[in-house]
């Protein structure tokens, strides 16, 4: 890989999986760079992310992969000029809240309807049950369990987006929308995409809410509710979809215990009956 010197970059934002710079001299570039620890993450982005650009699902266009002097992988990205996330927009104009939860609905229903050809991205199933096996705070008989459970879960052979949330898709003044943050896309059923909406807009804790997406709970259970008219028909129930999906957010939680470091307690009662314990 090339390398760069960061000294060329300036910052532009940062979170737990590392930090977005744009070229000093080329504004146009982006430069998403990992830490040391999450590089086989940086690496499944960027092997996914061409793929989900070649098959036309939109989505900035991806360069190439580079290292900084002291060894990090970064991945160069066209830049989204002007761009901002459905989660910001709600934040700034909770006015039009309901527009944008149909235009983030729209997003996700073509998503969910376009069908990759068959083999190039793994199933999610069989992506969450590896995962499983890497979690370390399961037990044997819980992790065995659950992978039995996931068994039982729908299949599909539509596009699954694997991080599906209203901070992960973007748009433009123009109108342009994209996904990003492709490092979990897949095939499969899009309940489990449905489930990572729900787990993020009403079951993480109030205060990671206004952290990540810059609103309050309750203006953030407003959007799931409209989204879920915009998406299942007006006549949908957004409480009986809750429950529906709830299984899908606990195995999103179970998913993610390992790169937060610790096991969550709340989740800890419903592992063990997806268990069967």
């Amino acid at each position: 890989m090339r390398v760069i010197d960061i000294n060329d970059y300036e910052l532009s934002g940062g979170g737990k999986l590392g930090e977005s710079y744009i070229n000093k001299g080329n504004p146009d570039e982006l430069l998403k760079l990992y830490s040391k620890e999450l590089e086989e993450l940086g690496l499944s982005e960027y092997e996914r992310a061409c793929k989900v650009h070649e098959i036309g699902v939109p989505s900035p266009t991806p360069g190439e992969q580079v290292r900084t002097q002291d060894g990090r992988l970064g991945i160069l990205f066209k830049r989204v000029l002007g761009k901002k996330s459905y989660a910001r927009a709600i934040s700034e104009h909770p006015e039009n809240l309901e527009q944008y939860a149909q235009e983030f609905a729209d997003m996700c229903k073509q998503l969910h309807q376009t069908v990759p050809p068959k083999g190039l991205f793994p199933d999610v199933k069989e992506q969450y049950k590896k995962e499983m096996d890497l979690d370390p705070f399961l037990s044997d008989k819980e992790r065995e369990g659950i992978k039995r459970f996931i068994d039982t879960l729908p299949d599909g052979n539509t596009a699954v987006h694997g991080d599906l949330h209203h901070g992960n898709v973007i748009f433009t003044p123009e109108g342009k929308k994209y996904f990003i943050d492709l490092s979990d896309f897949c095939t499969g059923s899009p309940l489990f995409d449905l489930g990572i909406i729900l787990l993020q807009t009403c079951m993480i804790p109030d205060e990671m809410i206004k952290e990540l997406y810059h609103i309050d709970a309750q203006t953030s259970r407003k959007f799931w509710a409209a989204f879920v008219k915009a998406y299942f028909g007006a006549d949908a129930q957004p409480d009986k979809i809750t429950e529906m999906l709830k299984p899908f957010a606990i195995l999103r939680i179970i998913e993610v215990e390992r790169h937060m470091g610790y096991a969550v307690p709340v989740v800890r009662p419903a592992i063990k009956k997806m268990a069967g314990l």
